[in-house]
């Protein structure tokens, strides 16, 4: 009989809290923190797209040819209303894919960089840095553990390394920390762009306008590294190929044809995509973009065609350039001359004096660039498969474009090789508004062929 005021005592307590607790958070103002989903819903359209498509980050047999998925997004830094948006739209996936590239560089380099670490440290890596995904931690770590080390065992060290120990017993601690860090940052990098091969993007998610305060767009771009994009990569450059193997050209202009008939802006493809189709036969599209500056009512004729023509040059160059690359990333990564250009960038310093950053997209950027420095590619048998100019519905800036195709057939053919077996190959049946007011929206590809 005791127990029932007791019991009727602690809930009268407890609705009595859930009173007063209503009560505080109908007084209290809300947070002056914005919720990210206030300014955009970049990461729910990103799932969306790879959900889709049943692929994932990172490493899965589901992604395009089994490889490793990386998602990497860059802001557009230019409003709608200006004539450079356009220009900045391309810049800014050129950047995001930097920045896949240089998470895929650094995913590696850290891996690399813990083998040889575990080399050099006989008591094992310090607890703070055992899980680190950053190389920047890994190398500090190393070259503060080595650095009052015996001269002995940091030549053996920086020997191994790949570094120069000629001038090693007159630096001090602080100097001596330093080279091992440059050096160490240097060979795992070096050995990881030797991995840096079969790079392909398989989408491009671009997001403009709404009513976020950062409302110029966004662009995220999907990038999936294979072994068996590798191999495409090699045949390129070699020109060792199976001429019967590959998509043929007529499938593949057909597979463009409605998109350039309805003049589509293909800015959903961008940089090369390794394809298939569903009998396992494959080939190489390389997407070139420029973007005419064009003014209404302000240009005579002669500056209109004079700008055209550049824009045309530039998406040329861009569509062979992408292709070059691809194909001289299979082997450039490991010669010599690019480890010295390597350990260049490495020591390079800011104007303030301060040491490089290693961001992925600093990585990404200084990979390319030594990679770019290296390329030597002489590609035979790419074809221009596609030619288009269109305006953007959303943002009424104009666009074109050129689509270029390579295959192990057009290869043997260039090459006057193979052409009796290419010639057996049997077709299958598969075949805009300005800031203040722009409605938000976004779009998207994927695939081009049937991963």
């Amino acid at each position: 009989m005791l127990a029932l005021p007791a019991a009727w005592a602690q809930d009268q307590a407890v609705a009595e809290q859930a009173s007063a607790s209503q009560q505080r958070a109908a007084s209290t103002p809300p947070s002056p923190f914005m919720a990210v989903g206030e300014v955009s819903r970049s990461d729910e359209k990103i799932q969306a797209f790879l959900n889709e498509r049943g692929w994932v980050q990172g490493e899965s047999p589901n992604n395009p040819a089994g490889g490793t998925l990386v998602v990497a997004s860059q802001d557009i830094a230019v409003d709608p209303t200006s004539i450079d948006f356009s220009q900045a739209r391309l810049i800014a996936t050129e950047e995001a894919f930097l920045q896949a590239m240089g998470e895929l560089v650094a995913q590696d380099s850290v891996r690399v960089g813990k083998t040889m670490a575990d080399r050099f440290m006989q008591n094992g890596l310090p607890q703070e840095v055992e899980d680190t995904t950053s190389l920047k931690a890994l190398g500090k770590a190393l070259s503060s553990r080595l650095a009052e080390a015996s001269v002995q065992t940091l030549n053996r060290v920086i020997e191994e390394l790949g570094g120069d120990t000629g001038n090693l017993p007159q630096l001090n601690i602080a100097e001596r920390e330093q080279l091992l860090f440059d050096e160490f940052v240097t060979q795992t990098t070096w050995q990881a762009m030797g991995e840096l091969s079969g790079i392909g993007i398989f989408g491009v998610i671009e997001e403009v306008g709404g009513d976020g305060p950062v409302n110029n767009g966004r662009v995220t771009v999907v990038v999936v590294k294979s072994d068996r994009f590798s191999e495409f990569g090699r045949q390129l450059r070699t020109g060792d190929v199976a001429p019967g193997q590959a998509i043929p050209v007529d499938q593949i202009q057909q597979r463009l044809k409605p998109q350039i008939e309805a003049g589509e802006p293909m800015l959903g493809y961008f940089g090369v995509q390794p394809i298939a189709d569903a009998q396992g036969r494959y080939g190489l599209m390389a997407f070139g973009t420029g973007a005419p500056a064009l003014v209404r009512g302000a240009m005579d004729e002669f500056e209109i065609s004079a700008e055209l023509e550049a824009a045309r040059s530039s998406a040329q160059l861009m569509a062979d350039g992408w292709l070059a690359q691809f194909a001289t990333m299979t082997v450039q990564g490991q010669k010599k001359s690019s480890r010295r250009k390597l350990r260049e960038r490495v020591q390079e310093t800011r104007a303030d004096g301060t040491a490089r950053e290693f961001s992925a997209s600093n990585v990404g950027r200084m990979v390319n660039n030594v990679l770019r420095s290296e390329a030597q590619a002489h590609l035979q048998g790419v074809q221009t498969v596609g030619q288009w100019n269109a305006t953007d519905p959303t943002t009424g800036h104009p666009y074109l474009g050129y689509v270029k195709y390579w295959s192990p057939a057009t290869s043997a053919k260039a090459q006057g090789l193979g052409a009796a077996k290419a010639s057996q190959e049997q077709p299958d049946s598969a075949g805009g508004k300005d800031a203040g007011g722009v409605a938000e929206s976004s779009r998207a590809t994927g695939a081009f062929g049937e991963w």
